[in-house]
């Protein structure tokens, strides 16, 4: 499908703000621009929301919420939201798109850390979720990564010592291979960041990386499974202590119409779906099936392995991580949610893969992949995106010292823009656009009327729900009583003889809960209701006109006209 803006580049703060305000004052009769919450830096965590309001608001549709920049460097994910938004906008003209925002609605939140993105993306710093010190409250000893030759990027530095652990690959002279027990004769280095010494006491030998001054994770900030700092690292303080974490929790509690989270990540290449901090053979089987049902399409669009985060993401040995976004989604609000990782660099480079990954990968085949990595720069990146020679520098506190090395934002945690962003964003885009056709559809299928005596009708309405999810989408999402039954009203100027104004009908199946077997023979079995009827005997004139609504679930609400 075409688009409309380039994408070459990340986008900071006022590029994102200037294309939705765009988007908003040109199709005001489909879109909304609205901010779901502000930073400690005042900016706007900008949510667009998309719609075809002739046949309906926002919140009366089943929607998709997708959401970039839960972590800040992982800036390829807030240019998928930016081109799935981009698509949507740029093909109006499309049978598909039409029919799309006829029946659901897109909430798109593109940088969930706006504070968080910008000084990635305008500095040379790295930050996981937001520029605040955390959890110390001043810089730690040790390397603090800093650009200190001028080139702006921020990338390793080898400082030559007789206590290294490193010596140069006889392979390649810009690798490094660990130095064997018998080594005891040559150049031998440490490695660290590029950057400045905080607290030195002048012994070389003894340096290390510090701890990272901006250590909150969002994605660690939520009430599900939460854990203090010593148990997970980046928690915060408490639950939702941020504006931006409050801000989309309490955005998906008041939007019970969202279907579906896409929570978009980098790197790695993998569609994770949950849970993430316990076992998914502890959680509800058929949710379980509805994920591999949706994240099969995932796989065919980006290519990515679909993976259980705890059982076949998380390495062996490594412990679980708490109070995550997904989680949240999935357990508290009762929504099933994927993360995306994107940017597939490891397999990209010919770096088997397999889940769950290793922690101990022997040194020879480290070596090896430093190599891969090399060769698939040199292939495709230009010198001044791939790996920069080491390069001698007088170091302020150190003394002489070489840098060099890959600048690791775009190449090892976001695709080098240039080339690869565009591919990348476009197959995370055609994934989100047929998930939102797997939402619960439900309509009046047929509406008989039958005139019983001069004002006496008959209503017969049978509502039934053609989409893929039924209208509970996930059973998780009933366990806590909060999500509503579908209920149908009749409104109009008659009086009810036999019915209700308001009938509950429970929940309606989707297509995904047919049994279906196909062998020899063929057979479908639905395992509960998919459409249901609901009758009322009425007195009312002849011609009178009466409107049917069917509300409840996640579908938002439906309803039609018709007369007596």
């Amino acid at each position: 499908m075409k688009h409309s803006y380039v994408y070459d580049h990340y986008y900071v703060y006022q590029e994102i703000t200037d294309i939705l305000n765009d988007y908003a004052a040109k199709h005001s009769n489909i879109a909304r621009l609205g901010s779901i919450g502000v930073t400690d830096e005042g900016r706007n965590i900008w949510l667009m929301e998309i719609t075809d309001l002739t046949t309906g608001d926002f919140s009366e549709k089943p929607a998709l919420y997708i959401e970039g920049n839960i972590h800040a460097g992982e800036v390829t994910g807030a240019m998928t939201v930016m081109y799935l938004l981009d698509v949507i906008f740029s093909n109006l003209d499309n049978e598909e798109i039409q029919e799309m925002l006829r029946n659901y609605t897109i909430y798109a939140v593109p940088r969930l850390s706006p504070d968080g993105s910008e000084f990635y993306l305008t500095t040379e710093h790295s930050v996981r979720s937001v520029p605040k010190m955390y959890p110390y409250d001043k810089l730690m000893p040790g390397v603090h990564r800093k650009d200190i030759d001028g080139d702006g990027v921020a990338r390793l530095m080898r400082v030559k010592s007789k206590y290294g652990i490193w010596k140069v690959s006889d392979k390649d002279p810009r690798a490094m291979t660990k130095r064997l027990p018998d080594d005891i004769k040559g150049d031998f280095y440490n490695v660290y960041d590029e950057g400045v010494l905080e607290d030195f006491d002048g012994i070389v030998a003894n340096l290390a990386d510090a701890p990272m001054p901006y250590g909150n994770d969002f994605n660690r900030n939520y009430p599900i499974g939460w854990e203090t700092e010593d148990k997970q690292r980046g928690s915060g303080k408490y639950p939702l202590a941020h504006n931006e974490t409050k801000a989309n929790a309490e955005f998906l509690l008041n939007h019970p119409n969202v279907c579906f989270v896409i929570d978009m990540h980098t790197a790695g290449g993998q569609n994770l779906y949950m849970p993430g901090f316990k076992s998914a053979k502890q959680t509800i089987k058929e949710d379980i099936a509805l994920y591999k049902a949706i994240g099969k399409m995932a796989h065919e669009e980006n290519g990515y392995p679909v993976l259980n985060v705890f059982d076949e993401y998380l390495p062996q040995g490594a412990p679980s991580a708490f109070g995550g976004f997904d989680d949240f989604v999935h357990f508290v609000l009762g929504i099933p949610a994927i993360a995306i990782e994107c940017w597939d660099l490891d397999v990209r480079a010919g770096i088997p893969t397999q889940y769950p990954p290793r922690i101990d990968v022997p040194d020879e085949e480290q070596e090896e992949n430093a190599l891969k990595y090399l060769k698939w720069a040199d292939e495709n990146l230009s010198k001044e995106e791939g790996f920069m020679e080491w390069t001698k520098f007088d170091h302020p506190q150190l003394g002489e010292v070489e840098i060099g090395g890959f600048d690791l934002k775009y190449t090892r945690q976001n695709p080098p823009p240039a080339k690869f962003l565009l591919q990348e964003v476009q197959k995370h885009t055609r994934f989100a656009l047929r998930a939102v056709k797997s939402f619960p559809h439900v309509d009046f299928d047929n509406i008989e009327i039958e005139q019983l005596s001069d004002d006496i009708f008959k209503i017969d309405a049978i509502i039934g729900n053609e989409g893929f999810m039924p209208t509970y989408v996930f059973k998780e999402g009933l366990k806590s009583k909060s999500l509503k039954p579908l209920t149908v009203e009749l409104e109009g100027n008659v009086r009810i003889i036999q019915g209700k104004p308001e009938e509950n009908i429970g929940h309606l199946q989707g297509i995904s809960g047919i049994v279906a077997r196909n062998g020899l023979t063929l057979n479908s079995r639905p395992v509960a209701d998919i459409c249901k009827k609901v009758t009322w005997i009425v007195k009312a004139e002849k011609g009178t006109e009466i409107t049917l609504k069917c509300s409840g679930g996640r579908i938002g609400k439906v309803e039609t006209k018709v007369t007596l």
